[in-house]
C-alpha cells in the first residue's frame, strides 16, 4: 500500500544561516544532476532547476512507493514556481531571514536532503548526538611528526614550536629510513592512542618517494576512517608553489610525468637485463618495483585529491608563525567522526556497480551486470570471406551494449563514479564531480547510457566539432548529455581548456584519460587480451586517437615481461613466441573529409611517441612483427571494404571498417593463407534502441 508523504501550508520564518545552507545544498544537487544555469534576475533561469526538481520528487516516489501531497490542495502544482525561486536564491540573498510557506521549505529540503525539514533538523540533530561530538578523554594531545630524511630540519621546526609552545610530547619518525620509522605506516597508525595524531609533512621529496608514496596510498584504500581521524598535513613550500603545485593541475602533471620517468628507467634496465641473460631473480624483482610503481601512478590522482581536500591541513609557514594556541592548534586538527553518511539513492547507485574481479576470466567484469550479462570474450570472433585470403576472422564489437567498442570506455567510468561515491563518505559533500569528454558521438552515447542505467546522478558534458553531424549532435543531446561546441581544427585544447568549454571548471576531463587510467594498459584491457587469445599473424586495428591500438602494443609488452618470470596474467591464452611474429598494424588517415571520420584528429599530440614506442617494440624488444605500425588508408579501399562488409551483414560504420580496407591495400604485402584478425569497432546503435 502506498504512503504519503504531506507537506503542511502555513508561514513559516527562517533564517539567513539555515536559508544559506539550504540553497548551497540546492546548487550542489541541482548541479549533480546536471544544471548549469546562473541563478540571477531571469525568471527562465529557474526553469531547468524547476525540471530538475520535478524529476528528482518523482524518483523518490518511485523509490520509496509514496505520493508526495500538500495539506489541503490536492490539485496544486507542488513545485514552487519561478518566482520564488528568484526570491530565495537571489533577490533576498541577503536577507537576514525570509518568510515561506512551509511547503515550499519542505520541497527544497527533499529536492536537496531527501527529507522534510523537520526530519533533516531532526537526522542532524542525532547525528550531532550520535557521530559528531566527540568528547576527547582527559589526555593532552601527543604527536609524532612523520617526514622524510630530507626534511628533518622543518620536522625538527615543528617539534620545536609543539614542545615549546603547548608543552605537547612530540615523537619524530623518519619514512624513508627503516632505522628511524616506526615500522611501516600501517604499524604506525593500529598502535596509535586515542590522543595521538600522526603530523605528516607533504613535500616534493615526500611525493617522490617511493616508500612513502606506496604506503600511504595501501593505508588510505584500506583503512581510510583510521588514516582521516588521525592524520594532519603540514604542507611544505614547494608543494603549494612552483612547478609541483598539488592543487595545480600543471603541477600534478609534473608529479605524474616524474613517476612514468621512473617506469621508463626500469624498462631500460630490463633491457640491459636481457642482453645480460640474468637469472629469474633478477627479473623477478624488477617486475616487483615496476608493478609497485605502476600503482603509485595510478592512485597519484585520488591521493592528492585526497591531500587537497582535506580540512586538517596546514601550509607550514602559517603553523610556524599564526598559531599561537593551544586551542588554535586542536581546532584544526581532526575529530573521531563517523563517516559522512550520503544519500540512499547514491548507496544504491554505489552498490549496483558490481566489479566481479579485475583479470579473473572466469569472473569477467563487462558487459556489466546486472543490465547484461558478463563474459569473456565479451564479444564474438568469427570467420569471414574476403577475395584472395582463406583465413580471416573479424573481432566484432557491434555485439557490445551500445554497439561499439566504447562500452568498454564507458565502464571505466563507471568504475570511476564507484570511487568517487565512495569518497564521499569522507568528505562534507554529497554531490558528484562532474565528467568532459571530446568526442564524436560513439564514446558520449556509450557513457551517458551506463550512467542512465547506474542512475548516476550526473550528465555527461560533451565538447564536439560544431561540423559534426546534426543526427549525431540530436543523438547526444537525447540520451542526456550536455552538448557544446566549437571548431576543434582551430587549436590543440588541453584538459583545462575542455573544462572552461564546457563550463566545468572544477570537475574532470577524460577525454586525455589520465584520471581513468594514467599508465594506459588496463584502459582496453580485456579486450586486449580477447584479441592476442586469437593469436593472428596480422592484426588490423582502427587508430583514431590510437587508445585501443596502443593499449594492445603495451599488453603485449607486459607479457613479454612476464615471460621471464613465468609468470602470466590469467586471461591470457596465447604465447609470446606467437606474439612476437604478429604484425600489430593501425589503419588511419589524416584526410579531413574521408569517410573514416571517426579515425581523423586534426592534432595528435601523441603521435610520435606512439611511432618511437613501435620502433622500440621492435627493434629494441623484438616483441612484435616487422610489419607493426600505424597507416594512412586510401579512400577507393574503404569503399570496397565497405561493400565486402555489407554483403556478409556486418553492422559497422566506415572507422569500424578500416582495417579491412588496409588489409585490401596491402594484400601484395600479406601471405594470403595467414591467419588475420580484423578489429571492426562497431557502429553506434540508435538513441530509441538504447532509451
Amino acid at each position: 500500500m502506498k504512503q504519503e508523504i504531506i507537506l503542511k501550508s502555513g508561514w513559516i520564518k527562517v533564517d539567513k544561516e539555515e536559508l544559506d545552507k539550504l540553497r548551497q545544498k540546492i546548487r550542489e544537487k541541482y548541479e549533480s544532476e546536471g544544471g548549469t544555469k546562473k541563478f540571477n534576475a531571469h525568471l527562465p533561469n529557474y526553469e531547468e532547476l524547476r525540471e530538475i526538481i520535478i524529476n528528482k520528487l518523482k524518483e523518490i516516489e518511485e523509490q520509496q512507493n509514496t505520493d508526495i501531497k500538500i495539506q489541503d490542495l490536492p490539485d496544486y502544482e507542488i513545485v514552487p514556481g519561478n518566482t520564488f525561486f528568484r526570491n530565495l536564491l537571489y533577490t533576498n540573498k541577503d536577507a537576514k531571514s525570509l518568510q515561506f510557506q512551509e511547503y515550499n521549505i519542505d520541497i527544497c529540503y527533499l529536492f536537496s536532503h531527501g527529507k522534510k525539514r523537520f526530519d533533516q533538523k531532526r537526522f542532524e540533530k542525532k547525528l550531532l548526538e550520535d557521530f559528531s561530538v566527540y568528547k576527547p578523554p582527559f589526555q593532552k594531545l601527543k604527536v609524532i611528526i612523520s617526514s622524510t630524511l630530507n626534511n628533518m630540519s622543518e620536522a625538527e621546526k615543528v617539534s620545536s614550536i609543539l614542545k615549546d609552545k603547548f608543552d605537547i610530547i612530540v615523537e619524530t619518525e623518519i619514512r624513508n629510513s627503516q632505522t628511524f620509522s616506526k615500522g611501516s605506516l600501517l604499524e604506525l597508525y593500529n598502535n596509535l592512542e586515542s590522543n595521538e595524531q600522526v603530523f605528516i609533512l607533504i613535500s616534493r621529496d615526500f611525493l617522490q618517494n617511493e616508500n612513502c608514496l606506496r604506503e600511504l596510498i595501501d593505508l588510505t584504500k584500506t583503512h581510510p576512517d583510521l588514516y582521516l581521524s588521525h592524520t594532519f598535513h603540514i604542507l611544505l613550500k614547494d608543494v603549494y608553489e612552483g612547478d609541483f603545485n598539488l592543487f595545480d593541475s600543471l603541477g600534478r602533471s609534473e608529479l605524474l610525468k616524474y613517476w612514468k620517468l621512473r617506469i621508463e628507467k626500469l624498462e631500460k634496465n630490463h633491457k640491459l637485463l636481457i642482453s645480460d641473460k640474468k637469472e629469474k631473480e633478477f627479473y623477478k624483482k624488477l617486475r616487483t618495483e615496476f608493478d609497485e610503481i605502476k600503482k603509485i601512478i595510478e592512485e597519484l590522482h585520488d591521493l592528492l585529491d585526497l591531500i587537497r581536500d582535506s580540512q586538517h591541513k596546514i601550509y607550514y609557514e602559517i603553523m610556524l608563525n599564526k598559531i599561537n594556541k593551544y586551542e588554535e592548534l586542536t581546532a584544526l586538527l581532526p575529530k573521531l567522526t563517523k563517516p559522512h553518511i550520503i544519500s540512499s539513492s547514491l548507496e544504491l547507485t554505489y552498490k549496483r556497480i558490481k566489479i566481479p574481479s579485475t583479470n579473473n576470466p572466469n569472473k569477467p567484469e563487462f558487459p556489466p551486470e546486472p543490465f547484461y550479462t558478463p563474459k569473456f570474450p565479451a564479444s564474438e570472433t568469427y570467420k569471414i570471406n574476403i577475395p584472395g585470403f582463406s583465413n580471416v576472422w573479424l573481432k566484432d564489437e557491434s555485439t557490445n551494449p551500445t554497439g561499439t567498442h566504447k562500452d568498454r570506455m564507458a565502464w571505466e567510468v563507471v568504475i570511476k563514479y564507484k570511487s568517487l561515491i565512495e569518497s564521499l563518505k569522507y568528505k562534507n559533500q554529497d554531490s558528484l564531480p562532474q565528467m568532459s569528454i571530446i568526442s564524436s558521438g560513439s564514446a558520449a552515447i556509450a557513457i551517458q547510457h551506463l550512467f542512465n542505467l547506474f542512475k548516476i546522478p550526473t550528465r555527461l558534458k560533451v565538447l564536439v566539432d560544431n561540423r559534426l553531424n546534426n543526427g549525431i549532435k540530436e543523438s547526444i543531446t537525447r540520451i542526456g548529455c550536455e552538448l557544446y561546441q566549437c571548431d576543434l581544427s582551430a587549436k590543440l585544447l588541453t584538459s583545462e581548456d575542455i573544462k572552461e568549454r564546457t563550463d566545468n571548471q572544477n570537475g574532470i576531463d577524460i577525454t586525455y584519460r589520465e584520471v581513468l587510467d594514467p599508465t594506459h594498459d588496463n584502459y582496453y584491457d580485456w579486450m586486449s587480451y580477447e584479441i592476442l587469445r586469437e593469436t593472428p599473424e596480422y592484426c588490423f586495428i582502427p587508430f583514431g586517437t590510437g587508445d585501443l591500438f596502443i593499449n594492445v602494443l603495451n599488453i603485449v609488452k607486459i607479457e613479454y615481461f612476464n615471460s621471464f618470470v613465468a609468470k602470466h596474467d590469467p586471461r591470457f591464452f596465447s604465447d609470446v613466441n606467437t606474439l612476437k611474429k604478429c604484425s600489430f598494424i593501425g589503419a588511419s588517415t589524416n584526410k579531413p573529409n574521408s569517410r573514416l571520420d571517426k579515425l581523423f584528429s586534426s592534432f595528435l599530440p601523441s603521435l610520435e611517441s606512439f611511432k618511437k614506442y613501435i620502433i622500440e617494440l621492435k627493434e629494441e624488444y623484438d616483441c612484435v612483427g616487422q610489419m607493426t605500425g600505424i597507416f594512412n588508408v586510401d579512400e577507393s579501399n574503404v569503399d570496397i571494404a565497405i561493400e565486402i562488409a555489407s554483403k556478409q551483414k556486418i553492422k559497422f560504420e566506415p572507422s569500424g571498417m578500416a582495417g579491412l580496407a588496409l588489409l585490401l591495400q596491402m594484400k601484395d604485402t600479406i601471405p594470403k593463407s595467414s591467419k588475420i584478425l580484423i578489429v571492426n569497432t562497431g557502429r553506434t546503435k540508435g538513441v530509441e534502441e538504447l532509451i
